[in-house]
């Protein structure tokens, strides 16, 4: 069993319930983290009353950021490993022991777990056409297919937000989380993946590492396709635009917009056509050029946030 230490972060609002499935899981594991931080977004639903009856860390805040939240529980840990996972997730039995094994070779930097739907068997799958998992083109495209059950832990490009872990050191190196993400968040963990990348690091698959995720969809309105389009087109002109000196600007438009039809349908997201949607989506694709002609970074991939 892997002798590094273990941090798990969960960053809540409002998920009461769910969170108390999420800790009894974690506390029921053959070994349980080292430390587990709860960043809570001024919860109104009992959640305070909740964390107190277990040997946790508690953050109440009163940012609504997924990626503030979890660069502040980010602060709070010394281990050598921080994971990161959804407050309405359940974890297997060994998801710990599995989650860490990686990292035995040194130059991994991150490591990401199974996903499938809450009460799913172990043996369920989705195959699709792009069966690729954790695949980035540098045309902005991000395949996931985190649900796929493998035999052995594979190389990967990004994780799943809900199922991720990195060092701790070398995440820090980097800056954390990119705080310019906002909204949705959108991007912000694939982000993170690629950034550590660059540095020569590898980021693995551990398709042992199971958890169940309680996805209940996303809130497709006009809000949710701005911050899409904002923050995917941050993400995209960030790492891939000066490499590619442009070239690449209309592939990413048309995968933006028109992404893998099977990928769509994992997601759930349905978003119907409409003036006032494209108005939003408009806005989003200006918003996020804005955006990233502000970022400065240096040449080891290290973060620096805009005043």
């Amino acid at each position: 069993m892997s002798r590094l230490t273990l941090s798990v972060i969960i960053v809540t609002y409002n998920r009461c319930k769910d969170l108390e499935e999420c800790l009894d899981s974690l506390f029921s594991m053959e070994r349980s983290p080292d430390k587990v931080i709860v960043v809570d977004s001024c919860s109104s639903d009992g959640t305070p009353d909740l964390v107190r009856r277990y040997p946790v860390g508690y953050l109440a805040i009163r940012e609504r950021s997924m990626v503030k939240a979890r660069n502040i529980g980010l602060k709070y840990t010394k281990e050598d490993v921080v994971a990161y996972i959804d407050d309405d997730v359940v974890v297997c039995k060994n998801w710990s022991r599995f989650i860490l094994e990686p990292y035995e070779d040194g130059s991994v930097a991150g490591v990401g777990g199974r996903v499938l739907p809450y009460g799913a068997k172990e043996t369920f799958h989705i195959p699709l056409k792009h069966s690729t998992i954790g695949k980035v083109f540098n045309n902005g495209l991000v395949l996931g297919n985190f649900d796929t059950p493998l035999q052995q832990p594979i190389e990967v490009d990004a994780f799943i937000g809900c199922n991720m872990s990195f060092k701790r050191e070398l995440l820090i190196k980097i800056g954390g989380f990119d705080e310019n993400f906002k909204g949705n968040c959108f991007r912000d963990d694939t982000d993170a993946c690629v950034r550590l990348g660059r540095l020569g690091y590898k980021l693995i698959y551990q398709p042992k590492a199971l958890l169940w995720h309680k996805f209940k969809g996303k809130i497709t309105n006009h809000k949710w396709v701005y911050w899409y389009t904002r923050n995917h087109t941050y993400y995209y002109l960030k790492n891939f635009f000066p490499q590619s000196k442009g070239r690449l600007v209309l592939p990413f438009l048309y995968r933006m917009f028109s992404p893998p039809q099977n990928y769509v349908e994992r997601s759930g997201i349905k978003v119907k056509p409409s003036p006032r949607v494209l108005i939003y989506a408009l806005k989003g694709l200006i918003d996020g050029v804005r955006e990233a002609s502000y970022w400065k970074t240096c040449v080891d991939g290290s973060c620096y946030l805009r005043a």
